[in-house]
């Protein structure tokens, strides 16, 4: 059915189904560029563009809703994959939410629970810790919802937000319905919910590229600088050997070094404003690319036991010029300073050849 009708039925208290309208930003989006020791070996075509999804909009009836997770489980049973396809990340078998068991093939409602009306269900597991996962899956899914008219009739329901998070929302939503919700599990009376809260991220579409320009539209303005490098060194799980003498070689170019868990949300959309070239290692942190002018570039540096497309993917959907350098991973832990080792989360380490990522560096600038 047509958006409109769906926004009709959902007010009724009916269920359905509808698709958000086809929009694909990244038509005359530069391809890509692929470098480094292990290009070879990146498992995606850079001749290919990614795929762009087109998300479904859904209206449900009664159902249990986890905030932690982002999960919807109908009072009959059903559970409504596209709202735990991230939990299941943390969680395989689901039974990290509240009275699923037994492989999700059960679940025992709580004896007692707060009950809503209604409620727009966006953020998925993921958005709810990583920065990556809010800017490029929840938000888009929230902006899903408003351009269909399902925010007219329930508010947007979220688990308790961190600062960073409701800045986000605040830019791009300002006087947006939320209601954030402490209990770990709550009963609805009709819910709705977009797609693209399942790792939009890997096949965004235009709702990014609009996600973005909202955002900038009401962001602080930028500190000029034009080269910005994401140091990894304060993160414990992908330690990138050497990393500190790679700072000093780009901070000699003219490069910023930025922490960016030292800084806000507002803070990091302001430092893409004027930038020309972003650098950094694979993570969360560099789905700030969106928030770049069209036509500056980002340097991905990705390990190969760790490569993937969604910051091309992502790049592509507000015209930036994305460059995958992909380097041999992992290398012996042992080659890691040994704090990192000791830091809790710690998965491995990997040594990109200095000389040789420089140079591909310096092709950017």
């Amino acid at each position: 059915m047509m958006a409109a009708e769906l926004c009709e039925r959902f007010a009724r208290g009916e269920t359905g189904v509808a698709w958000s309208p086809e929009h694909d930003a990244s038509a005359a989006a530069p391809p890509g560029r692929l470098g480094g020791p292990e290009a070879g070996a990146w498992p995606h075509d850079i001749a290919t563009s990614p795929p762009v999804n087109v998300p479904a909009l859904c209206a449900i009836g009664e159902a249990w809703w986890f905030p932690r997770f982002g999960g919807l489980i109908g009072t009959d049973g059903a559970l409504y994959n596209a709202t735990i396809g991230e939990a299941r990340h943390g969680s395989g078998d689901l039974s990290a939410i509240p009275g699923v068991r037994d492989g999700a093939t059960r679940f025992t409602p709580p004896a007692s629970a707060p009950e809503l009306d209604s409620g727009a269900v966006f953020l998925p597991w993921g958005a709810t810790f990583n920065y990556g996962h809010f800017v490029i899956d929840a938000l888009p899914s929230l902006l899903a919802l408003e351009q269909a008219g399902l925010l007219d009739a329930a508010p947007a329901l979220a688990p308790t937000l961190t600062a960073w998070q409701r800045d986000l929302i605040a830019l791009a939503f300002p006087g947006l319905r939320l209601h954030e919700v402490e209990a770990p599990v709550v009963r609805l009376r009709r819910a709705t919910f977009s797609t693209s809260m399942d790792h939009f991220l890997h096949h965004p579409n235009g709702l990014l590229a609009d996600v973005a320009a909202r955002v900038l539209a009401r962001a602080p303005a930028g500190s000029g600088a034009r080269r910005i490098y994401f140091s990894r060194r304060g993160q414990s799980m992908r330690v990138m050997v050497d990393e500190a003498a790679f700072e000093r070689a780009l901070a000699a170019r003219g490069f910023t070094i930025v922490r960016p868990e030292k800084l806000g949300a507002a803070e990091q959309v302001a430092l893409m404003r004027d930038a020309e070239v972003v650098v950094g290692a694979s993570g969360a942190a560099l789905a700030n690319a969106v928030f770049l002018p069209r036509g500056a570039r980002v340097v991905e540096i990705q390990p190969l036991n760790f490569t993937s497309q969604w910051v091309r993917a992502a790049s592509r959907q507000v015209g930036v010029d994305w460059r995958g350098y992909v380097c041999a991973s992992p290398c012996p832990a042992r080659e890691a300073p040994l704090l990192a080792r000791f830091r809790r989360g710690f998965k491995f380490a990997f040594r990109p050849p200095l000389d040789d990522l420089l140079a591909f560096v310096d092709a950017a600038l």
